[in-house]
């Protein structure tokens, strides 16, 4: 173990600077300055203790006198305590006061703190976790809702092509110069059948405007083409 450099020693404390000579001359031996440092470390202090007795080279380590300074540091401190009690219980008295209001205080503040955790974890679990655990199940049902009203689009567009193009075929027929046309009506038919063609174009064209969504399927799309085309003649 290596050694530590010595600790300069420094002078006492100002709240304590007003005892007697006496009282001074036996806390010189302790250094506040060390106890009272943020960066103290208890086993750096100890291994310091042991050092000053006791060399690598010892075959057996004696920490008696190591005890006996720390036992001494720790029964000054506390006289020197007790003597400060005494001689300044009347300014010690009111921060002792405040002490306890201050106390009362955090009490007040913990059990207020204590309150709201709990009815934030209360909230918690009837609240946010059923929240999660339903937000992917929401977000699940809302898409396949989504693509049920998709799919029932398409199904009543395939419906309004197929009477459209069950129109388109009557009409060629009755074009045509056979006797299966002669069969199937006059001028008469052809016009009533040109009229339900162009009701059933303007219908299949208002349905496209109510799901613009329709045309992101293939199968509309190339419907939609053909019945443009067919419609265009």
């Amino acid at each position: 173990m290596a050694s530590l450099p010595p600790t300069p020693r420094l002078p006492l404390p100002a709240s304590i600077a007003h005892t007697t000579d006496n009282r001074a001359e036996d806390d010189e031996y302790i250094d506040y300055e060390l106890f009272t440092s943020p960066d103290f470390s208890p086993i750096a202090f100890c291994n310091s203790l042991v050092l000053a007795t006791t060399t690598a080279s010892d075959a057996e380590i004696d920490l008696a006198p190591a005890q006996q300074r720390v036992t001494f540091d720790l029964e000054e401190v506390e006289k020197l305590l007790q003597k400060e009690a005494t001689q300044n219980h009347t300014t010690l008295l009111p921060h002792a006061a405040k002490i306890n209001q201050v106390s009362s205080i955090l009490t007040t503040t913990q059990s207020s703190l204590s309150s709201v955790t709990s009815s934030f974890q209360r909230l918690e679990n009837e609240v946010l976790k059923p929240y999660n655990a339903a937000l992917p199940i929401y977000t699940a049902l809302t898409k396949l809702h989504a693509t049920a009203n998709l799919l029932r689009a398409v199904t009543w567009f395939m419906y309004l092509v197929r009477q459209f193009q069950g129109i388109q075929t009557q009409l060629a027929e009755l074009k045509q110069p056979s006797a299966n046309a002669a069969a199937a009506g006059g001028p008469n038919d052809a016009a009533r059948l040109s009229v339900r063609a162009a009701r059933s174009f303007a219908e299949i064209s208002r349905h496209l405007g109510n799901f613009p969504r329709l045309r992101s399927v293939r199968v509309v799309t190339e419907l939609e083409n053909g019945v443009v085309n067919v419609g265009r003649k």
